[in-house]
């Protein structure tokens, strides 16, 4: 008891111990911090004030560009919003590194700081953090807008950091983190006993495994069983099946996620891509992705523990959140499209600061040079990023002469000099591939007209989980700066603000479109800058230091976080779960969707590979892909279809087309059960200068009126049809007995044939057309449900098959021959084309139309 008692009193007494140097150390970063704050409000608020708002005028040129279905949901300008963000970026550097100077003056340094003083700024700090974590989970997001058309999870959407934060305090799983919590803190201050290393080790890395095991396994999908919308499946399938057919991004099409399928090109050309493939792919490099960024972190960060927990936190929000929360996506267009060149140029960027040589210097620019063609939204990020760090790091040379020098003729020419190769280069590569050399502006396309139009941004809430991220942000940046303006540069600080440069880029998206979904996956660089901050403080000269008032207390709360996220993770039951549902019939590519495999048997049916075709299907790019088809229009994808020069396009190119066919999925003319206005004027051109040629289930398949195809070796046929022996059939065919399944008692058609050869005739199939729909079979062969047809004799005079039906006539044709259909089976008046197949010479068939005389 005495023990207990004196170790109590101990650490009371360590807690409340003050050191005059740290003292001032924290005052500084406080009177920083907050300074810089206060002018940055001061800024926007002078922004608000004076800036004028052309939201009226945006959303007028917006409506110019967007198509009107976007309009009411898209189309929301916040331009003085926009130009706070932008002034606020570019100043906090500026502002921290003048109160670094002011604060770091002599004048500042004669404040004698007492103990009152110094305990007095850390408990207002920590209430001012405390508070602002209340406020960001307290009040509702205001971009939490019904609208009728939007599905239910725009709850989620909009309110997912409420969400997650409600459950993870109201499980019974928050009571094991509040159990578990001290003693996980013990060993993150201690150190774990060597004894338990070698268990704690394995323990650890096949949980790191096991996650890593589980993320390849859970991204693998094929056609029918991708996870959530597969508006975001065929958004980056796209460009892929279009790639694979020798068509050039750049060139022929643009999208807005960038050059990756021309990165994968040579890699599905050998293993042949489909979705199954297409989506291993993916898996193996969003593993790569995160098992790069772990690496990473066992460069910088010696304490294992933290690097662990930092890491489980990092996968937990960027990947395995919505899978226990219900709402998985596997959203190919964020893992690992935007995810693998930051994980890489994280992972060299932090090698380099290790081991700053030359080689690594030039390679980070080439890779950050690549992430730009590879991704642009992240590539110019990771770019900019490693730009201005060496703009950082070169700040210790006092002399400003020799500073400007080495940056601008240096830096700056060798960064622009290896981007614009890099750009040289894949030009050829494009070139080589689709026979077209790229135009780069289309490169950022998507992005200037979003940016002019202000399409999809929200307004940022005032009281955020944001607001915390931003502290961390800020405060990367003031170490790092400060580091190296005291002469007390280190590894970590170095990292701590390249990773603040970083992280406030990459969360550029969500700055723009402000709702939860946009921040949580863009929180790593978040993690691993906390992961820093508690390295650094476990790290500390003097271990004693720790039970400091400041430094005990941030290594709590830190520790309490990850370790609270750490028991979130420990779901295995629904990842196991998930898998055994799907893992099976991904191993057969087991496909149930029977719409999805009647418009890839229809198209099948009616094209040969690599032919040119239009398919206008919400699902166009997996019909592409598994018919190995390629798009007729120099258009994105369906999905990406916000433009209206884009539906001018489409429009056009349908309205004048004489060449391809065109498939039409049931589901194109509407937004689930709602009638799509988007595609009236479509479906106009496709009544007014189509012909329905074929169907499927619930999918058509359509022909220009003046269709040319590129013509067969093989028999040419042409067929008409008109009204034959009005009054009395019998009196003009000898031999008018009853064939099997044809009407007597009748008016009857004549359709009259025209070959280009004489042919063996094994069946004949009249499909009937009425306005424009499918209106009934008649057939030779054995299907008693179809009305047979009578075929004539060369003189019209009698029938040749009065036999019972079989599968083949073979019944020898000149150039020329006839055949009787009831008229009822014909809508004479209406005078539309019929759809002949004629089956000859043992199975052979040919496809025409029957025109109305």
């Amino acid at each position: 008891m005495l023990n207990i008692s004196a170790t109590i009193k101990s650490f009371f007494l360590d807690l409340f111990e003050t050191d005059q140097q740290e003292k001032e150390n924290f005052l500084r970063i406080s009177f920083g911090i907050v300074s810089t704050v206060i002018i940055l409000i001061l800024i926007n608020f002078v922004v608000l004030s004076i800036y004028p708002d052309s939201t009226e005028a945006i959303m007028m040129h917006a409506k110019e560009l967007i198509h009107p279905f976007h309009h009411d949901a898209w189309i929301w300008p916040e331009p003085i919003e926009r130009m706070q963000t932008f002034i606020t970026l570019i100043f906090i550097p500026i502002l921290i590194y003048v109160n670094i100077k002011i604060f770091s003056s002599k004048l500042f340094s004669r404040i004698l700081i007492s103990n009152s003083m110094y305990f007095a700024n850390v408990a207002l700090w920590f209430s001012f953090l405390a508070i602002l974590f209340y406020l960001a989970f307290k009040f509702d997001d205001p971009n939490f807008i019904w609208r009728e058309y939007w599905s239910i999870y725009k709850i989620w959407l909009h309110q997912e950091i409420r969400i997650i934060f409600k459950t993870m305090t109201g499980e019974l799983r928050f009571l094991v983190t509040l159990i578990i919590f001290p003693i996980i803190t013990y060993f993150i201050f201690n150190g774990v006993p060597k004894k338990y290393n070698k268990s704690l080790n394995w323990t650890l890395y096949s949980l790191i495994l096991f996650f890593l095991l589980s993320m390849f396994l859970l991204s693998i999908c094929n056609r029918d069983n991708y996870i959530s919308v597969l508006d975001n499946l065929n958004t980056v399938l796209y460009p892929i099946s279009q790639v694979q057919q020798g068509r050039g991004l750049l060139a022929d099409f643009t999208t807005q996620y960038g050059l990756y399928s021309h990165f994968l090109y040579p890699l599905f050309k050998l293993i042949n891509v489909n979705v199954v493939s297409f989506s291993i792919t993916m898996s193996a490099l969003t593993v790569i992705s995160y098992s790069l960024i772990f690496v990473a972190l066992r460069k910088i960060i010696s304490n294992k523990l933290v690097v662990f927990f930092s890491f489980f936190a990092i996968i937990y929000f960027s990947y395995f959140l919505h899978l226990f929360s219900g709402s998985f996506d596997l959203r190919y267009a964020f893992n690992p499209i935007r995810m693998l060149f930051p994980a890489l140029i994280l992972f060299s960027v932090f090698t380099y600061i290790l081991n700053p040589k030359k080689f690594l210097y030039l390679l980070i620019i080439f890779l950050s040079s690549l992430s730009i063609l590879w991704n642009f939204e992240t590539g110019v990020i990771c770019f900019l990023s490693f730009y201005i760090y060496v703009l950082y790091e070169k700040l210790a040379d006092t002399n400003l002469r020799s500073y400007i020098a080495e940056f601008i003729k240096h830096h700056s020419i060798i960064s622009a000099s290896i981007l614009i190769l890099t750009f040289l280069l894949f030009s050829i590569v494009i070139y080589l591939q689709s026979n077209s050399f790229p135009n780069w502006n289309l490169l950022v396309k998507y992005l200037a007209i979003y940016s002019i139009s202000s399409f999809s941004s929200m307004p940022m809430p005032v009281f955020h989980a944001w607001n915390l991220v931003f502290l961390v942000y800020l405060y990367g940046i003031y170490i790092g700066l400060n580091s190296i303006l005291t002469n007390k540069k280190n590894v970590l600080d170095s990292v701590a603000f390249f990773l603040a440069i970083f992280g406030f880029g990459i969360s550029s998206y969500f700055l723009n479109r402000s709702h939860d979904f946009n921040l949580i996956p863009v929180l790593y660089p978040c993690f691993i800058l906390l992961a820093i901050y508690l390295s650094k403080l476990l790290a500390h000269s003097r271990r004693e230091n720790l039970f400091r008032i400041k430094n005990f207390l941030s290594v709590s709360v830190i520790s309490f976080v990850l370790v609270t996220i750490f028991v979130q993770m420990m779901q295995p039951t629904k990842i196991i779960n998930s898998l055994t549902h799907r893992i099976p019939d991904i191993l057969s590519n087991r496909l149930t969707n029977e719409f999805h495999n009647n418009g890839v048997a229809l198209i099948k049916y009616n094209v040969k590979p690599n032919d040119i075709v239009a398919i206008l299907a919400d699902e166009d790019s997996l019909m592409y892909l598994e018919t190995q088809t390629s798009s007729p229009f120099n258009i994105p994808g369906s999905t990406e279809l916000v433009l209206k020069t884009d539906w001018d396009k489409l429009k056009y190119s349908l309205l004048n087309n004489k060449s391809y066919k065109v498939f039409l999925s049931g589901t194109y003319l509407k937004s689930g059960e709602i009638p799509d206005s988007r595609y009236y004027p479509i479906m106009r051109i496709i009544d007014d200068h189509y012909y329905l040629d074929d169907w499927f289930g619930n999918w058509r398949m359509f022909v220009p009126k003046e269709y040319r195809p590129v013509s067969d070796i093989g028999v040419k046929a042409t067929a008409t049809y008109t009204e034959f022996c009005p009054n009395n059939c019998k009196d003009v065919v000898n031999n008018f007995i009853p064939i099997e399944n044809f009407p007597t008692n009748t008016k009857y058609v004549k359709f009259d044939f025209d070959l280009s050869e004489p042919i063996t005739l094994n069946s004949i199939m009249i499909h009937v057309i009425n306005n424009s729909q499918y209106d009934g079979t008649l057939s030779t062969l054995n299907l008693n449900e179809l009305t047979n047809i009578g075929i004539l004799d060369s003189k019209n005079k009698q029938f040749i098959n009065t036999e019972s039906r079989t599968d083949k006539l073979n019944y020898k044709v000149k150039n020329s021959f006839s055949v009787l259909i009831p008229e009822a089976s014909i809508n004479i008046n209406a005078c539309e084309p019929a759809i002949i197949e004629l089956i000859y010479n043992d199975n052979k068939k040919i496809k025409f139309r029957a025109y109305c005389e």
